[in-house]
C-alpha cells in the first residue's frame, strides 16, 4: 500500500509539473525576409561612383584632345589600352569610366559634335 501512495504521489505531482507554463516555441532559424510587392528587399551598402565619374571625366578629355576631325573612331580595344596606360594607380572603376570617356571623346571630335 505504501508503495502505491508513493506512484499515486510520484504521478500526481508530474501531472501537476506538466500544468505551469506552456512550452515556449522554438524560434525560426532564419527570420523571414522582408518583402515588398511580393519580392524580398536586399538591402545593399552604397557604392562609390566617383572614381567612374573622374575616369570618365578624365578620358573624355584625353580622347578630345588626341583625336582629328573626321579621323578613325577610337575601338574598343585602343580606348582599353589608353586607359591601362592612363590609370597608374588608380582603381579599376577609374579605368572603366576613362576608356568609355575617351571612346566618347574621340566620337565627338571624329563626328564634330560639341
Amino acid at each position: 500500500m505504501k508503495q502505491l501512495h508513493l506512484c499515486l504521489g510520484a504521478v500526481v505531482g508530474m501531472v501537476l509539473a506538466s500544468c505551469g507554463k506552456p512550452p515556449v516555441a522554438a524560434e525560426p532559424a532564419t527570420p523571414a525576409p522582408e518583402m515588398k510587392k511580393g519580392h524580398p528587399v536586399v538591402h545593399v551598402p552604397p557604392v562609390e561612383t566617383r572614381p567612374f565619374e573622374d575616369g570618365y571625366t578624365a578620358g573624355y578629355d584625353y580622347g578630345k584632345k588626341h583625336a582629328t576631325p573626321h579621323g578613325k573612331l577610337a575601338t574598343e580595344e585602343e580606348a582599353n589600352q589608353a586607359a591601362r596606360e592612363n590609370a597608374a594607380g588608380q582603381p579599376d572603376r577609374w579605368e572603366r569610366g576613362f576608356a568609355e570617356g575617351y571612346a566618347d571623346g574621340v566620337r565627338n571630335v571624329v563626328t564634330g559634335q560639341k
